[in-house]
């Protein structure tokens, strides 16, 4: 019994369907092109180093705040991807790359030459709202490290005033300042499946990153070294969250379309928290 045309048409139809490819987008493209310029972004920090200011009002009569402010501005050449890894489901791009240096201007105008030295770092990127979430806070925990850092080695600057009356606190001020720049300041065992890796999420979602720096890498924005009596070496670490559970004030972002070749990538799944965290 031969098939009825119709019921031959659907079949090739489907099959047809089947066989063809997905249109491509470019959301991939964009979220490793964000990646590479984050890796590039966080090499620069650690080679050429970086400017940071703080703020920190806590006086239980304020409103609390805590603000960091970080600069770079550098030229770079040189950067190599080495790996780049893509999690389709998550649309988020990790890339992990190196900087072979020779002769660098740091934050603070100094000429400082290597030889055979190699930088490796990693950076992370998604153009989808849910996924940037996490990377923001990372990114959040990297500039908390940062102020950590210039804090313990610096100093802070502390204003406070407070005011009793009748054995009622009606005033407190407690505020606390922190300028400094910064370089060779570094994350360690980076790697994505390190022991004890230096950055990731914990359980509630919230960001973490460890940073390690030479004591003697560290000057206040005057250009004065400091005079520190402590390891020469020290680790810090910085955190930061996903939700504004006191301003609700959320940043937006836009995006310019550029185009990569994604040859080289790897698509696995990553261990990035998506979602608020448990309440």
């Amino acid at each position: 019994m031969r098939p009825h045309p119709l019921y031959r048409l659907i079949l090739f139809l489907a099959i047809l369907a089947l066989a063809a490819p997905a249109n491509a987008g470019n959301k991939q493209l964009m979220s490793e092109k964000m990646a590479e310029q984050d890796l590039t972004r966080n090499l620069v920090e650690s080679v050429v180093g970086f400017k940071v200011k703080s703020l920190s009002e806590t006086g239980l009569t304020e409103d609390p705040k805590y603000q960091v402010k970080e600069k770079a501005v550098a030229v770079i050449k040189g950067v190599v991807v080495d790996k780049m890894i893509y999690d389709k489901e998550k649309d988020i791009a990790l890339a992990f790359g190196h900087v072979d240096l020779g002769d660098i201007e740091n934050v603070l105008g100094d000429r400082i030459r290597f030889k055979d030295v190699t930088v490796e770092g990693f950076g992370l990127g998604s153009v989808t709202e849910a996924s940037r979430r996490p990377l923001a806070a990372l990114r959040a925990a990297m500039l908390d490290a940062y102020n950590e850092l210039a804090a313990k080695l610096v100093g802070e600057k502390i204003y406070s005033a407070s005011t009793m009356e009748n054995y009622i606190l009606t005033r407190d001020v407690n505020r606390a300042k922190v300028c400094a720049a910064v370089f060779g300041a570094y994350v360690p065992n980076p790697g994505l499946n390190a022991p004890n890796r230096g950055w990731g999420w914990d359980e509630s979602g919230n960001a973490f990153v460890r940073l390690e720096i030479d004591a003697r890498k560290v000057r206040d924005l005057l250009g004065n070294r400091m005079v520190y009596k402590g390891e020469n070496i020290i680790e810090v670490t910085g955190r930061g969250a996903q939700e504004d559970e006191i301003s609700g004030v959320e940043d937006g972002g836009s995006a310019n379309l550029i185009k990569k070749s994604p040859d080289k990538t790897q698509y696995m799944n990553l261990d990035v928290p998506l979602g608020a965290p448990a309440q």
